[in-house]
């Protein structure tokens, strides 16, 4: 069976669906009005903002009676690679301090 067909969203459907990463709720919305759950989806991404790690978005159709659960994974943002060479490099020129053996 093909679940993008089973999980359809009406207009008049009420709609309660959240994003959350790492235990903490990030954006949520419960309403009416959306034309497909790609729609809800896409709204709670943009109020979510930029996040790290793993995220679970769940749409529950409280009309129809159905809910989507979804995993998504962020990427970490590129480091540059001028941050990266100069953090792979050891430094010279100074001493390391230990502040328990002094």
């Amino acid at each position: 069976m093909n679940k993008k067909s089973m999980n359809i969203v009406n207009c008049g459907d009420k709609i309660c669906a959240s994003l959350e990463c790492n235990g903490r709720r990030l954006s949520s919305v419960n309403g009416s009005g959306f034309s497909s759950i790609d729609a809800v989806k896409r709204a709670l991404l943009d109020m979510a903002g930029h996040y790290m790690g793993m995220a679970v978005i769940t749409v529950r159709n409280c009309t129809q009676g159905w809910r989507d659960v979804t995993a998504l994974a962020a990427m970490r943002p590129r480091v540059e690679a001028a941050q990266a060479s100069s953090a792979a490099l050891p430094r010279t020129g100074a001493q390391y301090l230990i502040p328990w053996a002094s």
